[in-house]
């Protein structure tokens, strides 16, 4: 992207000269939203202005010496042409304007206004011929001296003698003279030769008429307005225009300009002066947000390290569940005893395998709400102890008291509860899932199954005996009666083995499903101990609305404050030396 022509002349000032106008405009955005006096923000509104007031040139020299084509080259664009002012004999005043029109502002001047961007920078006055405006439009013409920044006095290499041009430096009141240029124009006209003599020859004549030198350039202005619009080879042009040591020296003119760099300064300074103000009473919102941010960042940290600690200290109730749970198993062992015997094995009560399931349950829920009780009574007593310590604190520190509900303190009952019935329902869901009934009623029915089977085999044996000792059968009677002895001892001995298999069945049933209840229940203990701490921090959910108001509201600004600050701190490094310099020179 080409650069702008405020990029080329005086780009140091106006890269500063923006920063400081950006950083104004922040102020009186800030100054706006805090409500500082209007008279501030009326002061901001004229430092802006001041700060935007353009530079002024005034082009002047002999008709047809190329002044037009010369402000062209300068800014790059084809704006000031024989078509833009009505006649050649007034003096054309250019300024910004959103829309080209013109408006005569006497018989004398007319301003022209433009949309060119550069214009927002530099007001150009291009004044008609020296040798062809009427004493009036000279008086005019002069009338500008005071107020320009630069005189630009072009001469034409094809006649650079003109006698009104020199009469009327003659007239210009010396003090103006130190604004003045001269500019040898054309010189694509003539050879480098004959250049060089008429510029030293111009010199020697501005030193021997006024006693001082002239910042003087020759340059081909029609030869720079093409290297900068054609889109030719621009460094060979350019080269050739000689243009760049006038616009070094202007760009220098610019940006050493002692009233514009007061301005700077003075406006640096207001702007910082004002920046304080803002501070000093935004000063609370900031305390505001400080003391928000300490009083909630550290409640939820503090909530977690404290759960930490509850749930550590609350580790023996979870072996008190286990203990629970293997006591109720050995106080079911006596009706799993009882289904040992032989009465038992040949006659099995259908509900006791569900005696046993129910005996088991009833136990251990029983052991376990006595236990959850005192756990969860625990909890809540480590709760109550963080509110009345975090209240402390706010009380304190930020003379905040904590109010909840009618008597100021939180019921803690609702969340207590919940723990204790959250525990509860999972030991009975895990205790459920024991399956006791079906498991050791089918266990209990093949174990009499099998003892009937040696029982009536061993009958059948001893009736077969009796039959053939009724038929004289002595050998074969023995031996039968031999069998129904050993179906009998067969039945005892399998009878035996069953109730070690049943013993070990029912202490596998029980070891298995310890590890499941266990965790269902320090699971549940847990998920209603995290509940409850999140019912603590719900308590301030109100308090950190508030503070969340307060950051929406004032953060922005506080952010706009320290990047106002770190932009004017910016420009101080700028601008310190320069104020130190011109005290110097002063």
């Amino acid at each position: 992207m080409p650069e702008k022509p405020t990029d080329l002349l005086g780009k140091n000032y106006f890269q500063t000269r923006e920063k400081l106008s950006l950083a104004i405009e922040s102020l009186s955005e800030l100054g706006r939203e805090s409500s500082i006096s209007p008279g501030r923000l009326a002061l901001l509104k004229n430092l802006l202005a001041n700060l935007e007031d353009p530079f002024l040139f005034v082009v002047a020299g002999e008709v047809n010496a190329g002044k037009s084509t010369l402000l062209n080259a300068l800014f790059g664009e084809d704006f000031c042409n024989a078509d833009v002012i009505p006649t050649t004999d007034r003096i054309a005043f250019f300024k910004y304007g959103a829309e080209a029109h013109e408006f005569d502002f006497s018989e004398d001047i007319v301003e022209v206004f433009r949309p060119n961007a550069f214009l927002k920078d530099f007001n150009l006055v291009d004044t008609p011929g020296t040798n062809s405006i009427e004493s009036s439009h000279q008086q005019i013409t002069e009338q500008f001296l005071p107020m320009a920044d630069l005189v630009l006095f072009v001469f034409s290499v094809t006649n650079p003698w003109g006698a009104s041009t020199w009469e009327f430096l003659d007239r210009i009141h010396h003090q103006w003279k130190k604004k003045i240029v001269f500019i040898l124009q054309q010189c694509d006209l003539r050879t480098e030769e004959e250049v060089a003599a008429i510029l030293e020859h111009l010199q020697k004549t501005a030193h021997h008429r006024f006693g001082q030198h002239f910042p003087t350039f020759a340059i081909s202005a029609k030869t720079a307005f093409l290297a900068k619009t054609s889109g030719l080879e621009n460094a060979e042009l350019s080269r050739k225009s000689q243009i760049e040591g006038l616009e070094r020296y202007i760009s220098g003119v610019v940006e050493s300009s002692e009233p514009r760099l007061i301005k700077l300064i003075h406006a640096w300074r207001a702007a910082c002066y004002v920046l304080g103000e803002i501070k000093e009473k935004l000063g609370a919102a900031s305390e505001i947000i400080r003391a928000d941010n300490e009083l909630l960042s550290e409640l939820e940290p503090a909530c977690q390290t404290q759960q930490g600690r509850t749930l550590k200290k609350c580790e023996p109730l979870f072996e008190a569940f286990d203990q629970s749970f293997m006591a109720a198993g050995l106080q079911a062992e006596p009706l799993l005893e009882s289904e040992f015997r032989v009465i038992s094995a040949l006659l099995p009560r259908r509900k006791s395998a569900e005696e046993i399931e129910g005996l088991i349950f009833a136990t251990t829920m029983k052991a376990v709400r006595r236990s959850i009780g005192a756990g969860a009574t625990a909890v809540r007593e480590d709760i109550a102890h963080l509110w009345e310590r975090v209240s402390e604190e706010m009380q304190e520190h930020f003379n905040l008291e904590l109010s909840v509900g009618e008597d100021g303190s939180p019921d803690w009952d609702p969340a207590q509860r919940r723990i204790e019935e959250s525990v509860e329902e999972a030991t009975a869901a895990a205790l459920r899932e024991l399956n006791l009934r079906e498991q050791l009623g089918g266990l209990f029915a093949r174990r009499s199954r099998l003892i009937w089977g040696f029982i009536f085999s061993a009958i059948l044996a001893a009736l077969g005996g009796v039959i053939l000792t009724m038929l004289g059968q002595t050998f074969w009677n023995a031996i039968v009666f031999g069998i129904a002895s050993i179906l009998l001892a067969a039945g005892a001995i399998v009878g035996a083995q069953s109730v070690k298999r049943a013993r070990s069945f029912y202490t596998a049933i029980l070891d298995r499903h310890r590890d499941l209840l266990a965790k269902r229940q320090r699971s549940a203990f847990v998920e209603g101990t995290s509940a409850f701490y999140q019912d603590f921090l719900a308590l301030f959910e109100p308090l950190r609305r508030v503070c969340r108001e307060h950051r929406e509201r004032y953060e922005p600004q506080l952010r706009l404050i320290r990047s106002t600050e770190a932009s004017l701190a910016e420009l101080e490094r700028i601008l310190a030396p320069v104020e130190k310099a011109l005290s110097t020179r002063k």
